[in-house]
C-alpha cells in the first residue's frame, strides 16, 4: 500500500468517527433536556424572570426517543398573560327604609288584621299563634335600568324574651313584588301568609338570634337580576316577609321595625350598590288588566238575604269565592275623563276631541304662554299640530251635590218617572260628564297660607307635582248658612279672673258660625276647675282660659268631630254582626254604612270596643279609641280602613277623646296618665312629641283636684 492512500484512509476514518461523537452528543443532550428542565438562571428582570417561570411552568414530559424516533425541533412555551380585574367606578349605594305604615305583624288568632307601626316585627309560634311580619320598601327612587352590583338586608334583633335555643328552628325571609300583596295595611293574616313569595334568602338559624344582633342577608345574582326586572317593569314597591317553622316549637323572635315606643333606631335596612343609570330610562311596559263587570246593589232586602245564602251554600259545598284579582277594573257606563273620551275617539276612528286653547286675558299672558312654548320646544320638541277635522268635548253638568237625603229621594224619583214618559236622548261621543270638587278654602291669615306652601311643597319633593287639575272638574264653594241676628246677644266668652263667678243664664243661639271668629283654633273642654263642671275654653297661642256661657256653644262645636271635611259623610260607631262596637263611615247621599275597622269580638278573654272617632279637617284620617290593645289607646285609620296606626302607648294608663287641630297637624285628648286625673294632652299627628297641656292654661284652678276632660278643637 503506498503511502498517499494510507493517508486518505485513516483521514476517513477519524472524520466519521467525529461525526458520529457529535451525533451522539446531540442525541444527549435533546434526551437530558427533554427529561429534567433545566433551572431557569437568575435575573433581576422582572419580565424575564416571569417568562422563565411561565416556560417552566408549561414544559411536559416527553417520552424518552428510540432509534426510528423523528427528531423534532422543541416546542416553545406559549406566556399567558391573566386579565387584571378594574373595579366598578361611579356606582352610588342608597339605603332604604320602610316609612310608616309600612311595617306590620300579624297572628293567626289574636291580631288577624295586622298591627302597623309596632315597635316589633314578630316571627314564630306561640301558644296556637302563628307570627309573621311584613315590610314594605319604596323603590320608586332607585334609578331605572341601573345595574344592581350589590344588595343586602339588614334586620336588627330587638326582643328575645320568647326565643327558645331549637336548632330545628329556621327563619325564612321572603321577597315578593308589589302585586303579589297590593296592601300592607289592613291586609288580614291569611292574605299576607299566602301571598306569593319570588325570592327567599338564606335562612336564618336561631343561634344567629339575639337583641342588638345585625342579621345581614345577600342577594345573590338571580335575585338582583329579579329585583332589576321589577324596576324595569315601574313598580314602586317590594315587600319583604317574615315566616319560621318552629316544628312545634313555642318561639318567638322580634326585630326592631323602626316604629313605635320602644325602637332602638335601627329599622329594617335595604341597601343597594348601583351603577350609573341609562342616559335615558328605558320605557315602562303596560300592565294588562282584567276588564270585569261590577256586581249590581240589591234592589230590595230579599235579594240580599238570597244573595247571602248562595254564599254560604257556595263557601260550604265548594269553597270560598275566588278574591278579586288587583288588576280587575269595572267598566263605567260613560267615559270618566276626557282623556277616556279621546281614546274612544280614537279607537272608532271618530274625529279628534281637543279642547281649545283659552285666548290669553291680556298680553302678559300671552308673553307667559309663548314662553312656556318656546321652553317646551326648546327642551322636548315642538307641540303635535292639531289634527284637521277635530271637535272639541262637550261638558255635561250632573245635578248639583245635594243637601240632604231627601233631595237625594226626590231626584231619584223624578229621573224613573222621566224613564217612563219619555226615551233618553243619547250621549255624544264627544261629551265628558263633569265632577263636582269642593273648593279649597283661602287661608285665612299671612300664617296659615304659609304653612299651606310648606305643606304643598313638601309634598311636591315626596310624591312629585300634583298633576293638573282634570278638564272635567266643576269646582264649586260651598256658601254658608245665614246668620240669623238675636235681638240682644249675650257675651258668649267670659275672660276668667281667679274669683269664679257665678254662670249666667244662656241666651237662644242660631249657628255656631255666628261665634266661630271669637273661638276659631281654641279648645273647648269639660272641667271643675271651679268645683263645678263647666265649659272653658283653652287659647294656645296665649295659654288663656275663657269660660263658655252657652251651653249650646259646645254640642255644636262637637258636631264637627265626626263630619267628613265635604260634609257628604259621617263616622259613626255601631255594632256589628258579632256585637263588638267597630267604626263605620255613613253616606248622607246614598245612606250606606261602610264598616272601617275589624276588631275581633275578645282579645285576652275581654270584651272589644271601639269609640270617640273624630274625622281629620284634611280628610285622610280619621282617629278613634279602642281597648284592642287591653288598655283604651288612640289609633288613626285611614277613611277606606286600610292603615291602621298607633299613636298612644300605655301600661295601664288611658288615652280618650282625639279632636284634630284645625291644619290637622296635632290631635288634643285627654288622659289619665301621672296623676290619676282626667288632664288635657296634645301631640303631634303621628303620635310623637306627647306632653299635659292643662297646667298651661291661666287663671290656675280654684279646685286643686280638678279635672278637665272631653276636649273639642274648634276648626
Amino acid at each position: 500500500m503506498s503511502a498517499p492512500l494510507f493517508v486518505g484512509g485513516a483521514l476517513a476514518v477519524l472524520l466519521l468517527i467525529s461525526l458520529v461523537a457529535g451525533v451522539s452528543a446531540f442525541l444527549a443532550y435533546q434526551v437530558a433536556s427533554n427529561a429534567a428542565p433545566a433551572e431557569p438562571i437568575a435575573d433581576t428582570n422582572a419580565a424575564g424572570s416571569a417568562v422563565l417561570a411561565e416556560q417552566s411552568a408549561t414544559a411536559t414530559e416527553e417520552p424518552e426517543p428510540t432509534a426510528t424516533d423523528t427528531l423534532a425541533p422543541t416546542p416553545t412555551a406559549e406566556v399567558v398573560i391573566l386579565p387584571t380585574v378594574t373595579p366598578v367606578a361611579d356606582t352610588t349605594t342608597m339605603a332604604l327604609a320602610p316609612k310608616a305604615g309600612n311595617v306590620s305583624w300579624w297572628s293567626s288568632n289574636s291580631m288577624p288584621r295586622g298591627y302597623t307601626n309596632d315597635s316589633f316585627l314578630y316571627a314564630g309560634s306561640l301558644q296556637d299563634d302563628t307570627y309573621i311580619s311584613a315590610i314594605r320598601f319604596d323603590i320608586s327612587r332607585v334609578p331605572r335600568g341601573a345595574e344592581i352590583f350589590k344588595a343586602q338586608l339588614k334586620l336588627t334583633g330587638l326582643r328575645e324574651d320568647r326565643l327558645v335555643a331549637d336548632p330545628n328552628t329556621i327563619w325564612w325571609v321572603e321577597v315578593m313584588a308589589e302585586e303579589a300583596l297590593e296592601k300592607l295595611a289592613g291586609a288580614d293574616f291569611m292574605t299576607v301568609f299566602s301571598a306569593p313569595s319570588s325570592i327567599t334568602l338564606a335562612p336564618i338559624r336561631t343561634d344567629e338570634l339575639a337583641k342588638d344582633q345585625v342579621n345581614v342577608l345577600e342577594f345573590e345574582a338571580l335575585d338582583r337580576a329579579w329585583l332589576e326586572q321589577r324596576l324595569l317593569n315601574g313598580d314602586k314597591w317590594i315587600i319583604v316577609r317574615i315566616k319560621a317553622t318552629t316544628q312545634g316549637v313555642e318561639t318567638r323572635f322580634g326585630w326592631d321595625s323602626g316604629q313605635g315606643p320602644e325602637t332602638t333606631g335601627h329599622p329594617p335596612e335595604l341597601l343597594l350598590t348601583l351603577g350609573p343609570p341609562p342616559p335615558t330610562p328605558p320605557p315602562i311596559p303596560t300592565k294588562p288588566v282584567i276588564v270585569a263587570t261590577a256586581t249590581p246593589v240589591p234592589e230590595n232586602p230579599m235579594t240580599v238575604v238570597a244573595l247571602n245564602e248562595t254564599a254560604t251554600y257556595v263557601a260550604t259545598a265548594v269553597g270560598t269565592y275566588t278574591p278579586i284579582p288587583f288588576q280587575m277594573v269595572t267598566p263605567t257606563p260613560f267615559p270618566a275623563n276626557l282623556e277616556t273620551v279621546q281614546a274612544v275617539a280614537f279607537a272608532l276612528e271618530l274625529p279628534a276631541v281637543v279642547p281649545d286653547t283659552p285666548t290669553p286675558g291680556n298680553d302678559a299672558t300671552a308673553t307667559f304662554v309663548s314662553a312656556i312654548a318656546t321652553a317646551v320646544a326648546q327642551t322636548t320638541g315642538t307641540y303635535t299640530p292639531v289634527p284637521t277635522g277635530y271637535v272639541t268635548p262637550i261638558l255635561i253638568y250632573p245635578s248639583p251635590p245635594a243637601e240632604s237625603i231627601l233631595t237625594v229621594v226626590a231626584r231619584e224619583t223624578a229621573a224613573a218617572a222621566a224613564a217612563l214618559r219619555e226615551t233618553p236622548t243619547p250621549v255624544p261621543f264627544n261629551a265628558v260628564f263633569g265632577e263636582y270638587v269642593v273648593a279649597t278654602p283661602t287661608p285665612e291669615n299671612v300664617l296659615t297660607a304659609a304653612v299651606v306652601v310648606a305643606q304643598a311643597t313638601a309634598d311636591a319633593e315626596a310624591n312629585g307635582t300634583p298633576r293638573p287639575t282634570p278638564w272635567n272638574w266643576i269646582v264649586i264653594t260651598p256658601t254658608p248658612l245665614p246668620v240669623e241676628p238675636t235681638a240682644t246677644p249675650t257675651a258668649i266668652i267670659e275672660a276668667l279672673s281667679l274669683t269664679p263667678t257665678i254662670t249666667p243664664t244662656p241666651q237662644p243661639l242660631a249657628s255656631l258660625d255666628q261665634i266661630m271668629p271669637g273661638l276659631r283654633n281654641h279648645i273647648l273642654f269639660k272641667t271643675t276647675r271651679n268645683g263645678v263642671e263647666e265649659i272653658f275654653a283653652l287659647d294656645l297661642a296665649t295659654n288663656q282660659l275663657s269660660r263658655i256661657n252657652d251651653s249650646r256653644v259646645y254640642p255644636m262645636a262637637r258636631e264637627q268631630l265626626t263630619r267628613s271635611p265635604d260634609g257628604r259623610a259621617t263616622v259613626i260607631v255601631e255594632a256589628d254582626d258579632t256585637g263588638v262596637r267597630q267604626i263605620k263611615i255613613s253616606f248622607a247621599d246614598s245612606g250606606e254604612r261602610r264598616r272601617i275597622t275589624t276588631f275581633p269580638p275578645k282579645v285576652r278573654g275581654a270584651d272589644q270596643i271601639s269609640y270617640d272617632p273624630a274625622w281629620s279637617p284634611t280628610g285622610n284620617l280619621i282617629a278613634f279609641v279602642t281597648n284592642n290593645t287591653g288598655n283604651d289607646e288612640i289609633f288613626t285609620i285611614d277613611p277606606e280602613g286600610q292603615v291602621l296606626t298607633q299613636l298612644t302607648f300605655n301600661r295601664t294608663e288611658w288615652d280618650k277623646h282625639p279632636s284634630w287641630s284645625p291644619d290637622g297637624s296635632q290631635i288634643v285628648f285627654f288622659s289619665n296618665r301621672d296623676t290619676s286625673l282626667r288632664r288635657l294632652w296634645i301631640m303631634n299627628a303621628d303620635g310623637s312629641e306627647q306632653r299635659e297641656i292643662s297646667s298651661l292654661g291661666q287663671p290656675g284652678p280654684a279646685n286643686p283636684d280638678y279635672e278637665d276632660w272631653d276636649p273639642v278643637w274648634v276648626r
